[in-house]
């Protein structure tokens, strides 16, 4: 992950910077994340996914992550500049996908697993929805979901896989993944009933309205704390 461009690079900063109290996202992870709505069946808008990006908690009681609106303003910014650089990708006519993947400084091994877990975190806002790829007829958008949940479920040490499979699983996943990202992609291009969701504008924000960080709350009582 050594040669980001200048976008991811400063994307990374800004995820890096957040408080780790609630467990925001790493880079890897925010791309598997968005990878796994832009591909979801149903159309999620950024008020559902972006407070999962902050925080892996549903609570209410959690301090802001944010220190004012304008830190809001540029790390969301970065957020959604990624979401519609992968949008625009995913639209083209040849549709293209190349994830942010860790690497091992040591051993130089492709760390796939926390883009695994971004994406798995995709499916579990929607669950159910994914079943309408399952019980379709398109078997490389079934196999493709079959293949990436099965990441998921190594990436989160639910299976029951011995070394060896996970070792074989180690080289083939940064080949499958864009392989099966863009097998979904072109499933919901082909049943798709809506364009990407927009992205957030800001404009002044009064105290009582919502919070532009999307977790629901007015903005007195969230980042505009501070």
């Amino acid at each position: 992950m050594s040669r980001l461009p200048p976008r991811l690079r400063t994307l990374d900063r800004l995820l890096l910077d957040l408080p780790d109290d609630g467990g925001p996202m790493l880079l890897s992870e925010l791309d598997g994340y968005l990878a796994g709505l832009l591909v979801c069946p149903d159309l999620l808008m950024p008020g559902e996914w972006l407070p999962k990006v902050w925080s892996r908690y549903d609570d209410e009681e959690s301090q802001p992550v944010f220190e004012d609106m304008n830190h809001v303003q540029v790390t969301i910014g970065a957020v959604m500049e990624h979401y519609n650089a992968l949008a625009k990708a995913f639209a083209g006519q040849r549709p293209r996908y190349v994830p942010v993947l860790d690497d091992d400084p040591v051993s130089n091994e492709i760390l796939w697993e926390m883009w695994a877990d971004g994406f798995g975190r995709a499916v579990d806002l929607r669950p159910q929805c994914w079943k309408a790829i399952a019980k379709s007829g398109d078997e490389d958008a079934k196999v493709a979901l079959a293949g990436l949940l099965h990441l998921v479920t190594i990436a989160r040490d639910e299976g029951a896989m011995s070394k060896d499979d996970i070792k074989a699983f180690d080289e083939t996943a940064p080949v499958l993944i864009p392989r099966w990202v863009l097998a979904l992609n072109a499933w919901r291009l082909a049943n798709a009933t809506g364009a990407p969701a927009p992205s957030p504008t800001f404009g002044k924000v009064g105290r009582n309205d919502p919070c532009p960080c999307g977790s629901g709350k007015k903005y007195k009582k969230c980042c505009g704390l501070n």
